[in-house]
């Protein structure tokens, strides 16, 4: 089966228009890999196919916070790029682990592809919950509907196994929720010294109290901002909308 992942081309108007929406305040370097990402995979970012997100992640050798890029995409990302890659075989339904009180403790998923006519298993996923669910205060859907959530990210990683090649250094936002807890400054209590700094922080936002703390840090500067509360508000609305089509 031929492969026939999507070949993306941007003209320097696309790229400055990514560079100043999509991937605020990214180096040179960090936008190159960015793009070079998108061509790879096939996503498109001006259709938030694919994100580029900014976290503080705490230097282990320095004890400094510092800024790095995460480049990310939805569970549904990572299914377009394997039925796109020509060969894909599709799933079994996820095997839910539970301990012996019939907690769940994790999820396996297993993915296949095809070698001519002949469908193999390509790969295992296997997501344990201790590992993936998010701080509280950020856990809401994973407290919902766990399973869901859980089998999304074994998901993840089985794609990401059975197509390395598209899905190396790429990750699932359901995948990057607890990013590293106790290594990531919160977002609301990040230094703002202008309104850019905001903007970048409310695209980092990836939950609706996450951005009503980043609001209620920095009040002051929405309220003296109609465009700035204009960009919360959306951003704001397309997490909700984000949550809705997952509980579909």
């Amino acid at each position: 089966m031929e492969n026939s992942l999507m070949k993306l081309d941007f003209s320097d108007e696309h790229v400055k228009l990514i560079k100043d929406q999509i991937a605020k305040g990214s180096s040179d370097a960090e936008l190159q890999l960015f793009i070079y990402q998108c061509k790879r995979t096939g996503l498109d970012p001006l259709t938030r196919q694919i994100y580029c997100l900014f976290r503080n992640v705490k230097n282990k050798d320095s004890g400094q916070y510092e800024k790095k890029m995460t480049i990310q995409t939805s569970i549904d990302g990572f299914r377009v790029i394997a039925e796109r890659s020509g060969d894909y075989g599709g799933q079994d339904e996820p095997i839910f682990i539970e301990d012996e009180s019939r907690n769940l403790i994790g999820a396996k998923v297993k993915v296949y592809r095809f070698r001519g006519e002949q469908r193999y298993p390509a790969a295992v996923g296997v997501a344990y919950w201790s590992e993936y669910v998010p701080q509280p205060g950020q856990d809401a859907m994973w407290r919902k509907m766990p399973r869901t959530m859980i089998s999304k990210v074994a998901e993840a990683l089985a794609l990401r196994k059975a197509y390395p090649q598209d899905l190396s250094g790429i990750y699932t936002i359901d995948e990057m929720s607890q990013d590293n807890k106790n290594d990531i400054q919160d977002i609301s209590a990040m230094p703002v010294t202008d309104n850019s700094d905001l903007q970048i922080l409310i695209d980092s936002c990836e939950t609706i109290p996450e951005l009503a703390a980043l609001y209620n840090n920095n009040s002051a500067l929405f309220e003296s901002d109609t465009n700035l509360k204009t960009y919360l508000t959306n951003r704001k609305n397309t997490l909700r909308n984000a949550a809705t089509t997952v509980q579909q």
